[in-house]
Formats: structure tokens, C-alpha cells, sequence
């Protein structure tokens, strides 16, 4: 089956683990002997305030990384870092043994998504997806549509994304996820603004993920203990800081 949706109008192109984190904070690694993702003594500063210091830990692979705590802990804070779309006031991030600044396969295997979709308006679902490939430097119609019909928005195809539902773009944003294999998903309130339905479809897609021995570290205001991603999960508790992010 070939894609045939819109015009062609872009530009070339075990058992969990619980680190919990309190004041003054204290350093808990885990035991991974080779993790995909260390950090190591690392310190937030916003301001005046310090959101968090001396925090270390690992992620490797089939593990799902779950950072809790009261707005103004630094979970978005942290989750930046990890990208490297913000420094740390101290302290490393090691991906695959090569601090994260001096990394490309960092940059090539890992995505984010954050509390802001990222979609270009102007374009229909199949077009921003299409727009994205090419950003990978991939061309697989045929693809586009897989995506869109796993994430079920597939009769959105052809909506510009500024027609969509906050629910609808979510998915679109997730269908992104699926368009190229990324090691490691760093998800910033994934389950924000969606339906029950949708939900279950974005867990069991993190679930096939890590089956396939990605990684994912995400945060979420609730608990993940009845979840499909629990038996994969460990916990990053950061305390409350009383100051918004």
C-alpha cells in the first residue's frame, strides 16, 4: 500500500529500583555494570535556587527511568540536561562512555518530547511525519502511514496539525517516535491531556520499546505501579523545592 496523502511541499532534506533524592541530596547509583546513560554528580541551578545536586544514576537498556516530584524539583530541569538542551551547574552526563557534549551518537539516538509538541502547524499529519523522515534522512511512504495507523490517527492524515485535538497531536508526536529506531526516550509528561484510550496505546508503545531493548526515562505526576511499563520501571524521587520550573 503506497501513501498518497497531501502535497509534497517541504524543502529537501528485575525487581525496581528507588533512588530517592533528599535534602541535602545524596548520590545512589545503580548496580548496571553497563549502562546506556550515567550521570554523575550532577547540580541544577535556576536562579538562586538549587533544584537539585550531587545526583547520580544510570539507565540502561529495558529499563524505564520514572522521575517524580513536585513541580519545582527540577524534572524538566533534568530532563533538558539528559538531552543536552541545558547545562548543568556541575557535574556529567555519559552516554555509551562519551560525555554526552562530545557524543554523536547521542545526538543520533536519543529523542525527546517535551511538554511542547513541536509540529508545524501549516502541515497535515502525513506532512509533518514526512518532514521529520527527512530530517533523518529517510523516504518511506509507505511508513508514514504505519506510524499514523499505530498511534490510530491514521484518518488525520490529511488535517493540518492546527485542526487537531491536544489528544490527536500527542499521538502525532508519538508517531514521530516510531519513524526511526531511537535507543533511548526521553519523555517529559508523556500521558498529559489524553484519554484513557490513548494512554493505553502510548504505554504499550514504550512497552514494545523497551521489549526491544530501548530505554526510556520519563515524568509523570502519578504513579506507574498499575501501568504496563511497571515491570520495567525504577523510580528517581527528587524532594520539593517550593518553587515552580
Amino acid at each position: 500500500m503506497q501513501a498518497i496523502h497531501g502535497i509534497d511541499k517541504l524543502p529537501a532534506l528485575q525487581s525496581p529500583k528507588i533512588i530517592r533524592m533528599t535534602t541535602p541530596f545524596t548520590s545512589n547509583k545503580s548496580s548496571n555494570q553497563n549502562p546506556i546513560l550515567r550521570a554523575d554528580d550532577l547540580a541544577c541551578v535556576r536562579g538562586d535556587m538549587v533544584l537539585f545536586e550531587n545526583l547520580s544514576f544510570d539507565l540502561s537498556q529495558r529499563r524505564c527511568l520514572h522521575v517524580i516530584g513536585a513541580n519545582g524539583s527540577g524534572k524538566t530541569s533534568l530532563l533538558r540536561i539528559i538531552c543536552g538542551l541545558n547545562s548543568a551547574e556541575n557535574g556529567n552526563v555519559i552516554y555509551d562512555g562519551t560525555l554526552l557534549g562530545r557524543s554523536e551518537t547521542a545526538r543520533a539516538e536519543m529523542a525527546y518530547i517535551g511538554h511542547k509538541d513541536g509540529l508545524k502547524n501549516e502541515l497535515t499529519a502525513i506532512e509533518n511525519l514526512r518532514f521529520q523522515q527527512r530530517l533523518e534522512g529517510l523516504s518511506d511512504e509507505n511508513h508514514l502511514d504505519d506510524c499514523l495507523a499505530q498511534l490510530k490517527i491514521l484518518r488525520c492524515a490529511d488535517l493540518p496539525a492546527q485542526s487537531l485535538s491536544f489528544g490527536q497531536r500527542r499521538r502525532l508526536a508519538f508517531a514521530r517516535l516510531l519513524l526511526s529506531p531511537k535507543r533511548v526516550w526521553v519523555l517529559d509528561e508523556p500521558f498529559t491531556g489524553i484519554d484513557t484510550q490513548g494512554r493505553s496505546l502510548i504505554e504499550s508503545i514504550c512497552v514494545q520499546h523497551l521489549e526491544s531493548d530501548g530505554a526510556i526515562i520519563m515524568t509523570h505526576h502519578q504513579s506507574l505501579d498499575a501501568s504496563s511499563i511497571s515491570p520495567f520501571k525504577d523510580e528517581l524521587i527528587l524532594n520539593e523545592s517550593g518553587h515552580h520550573e
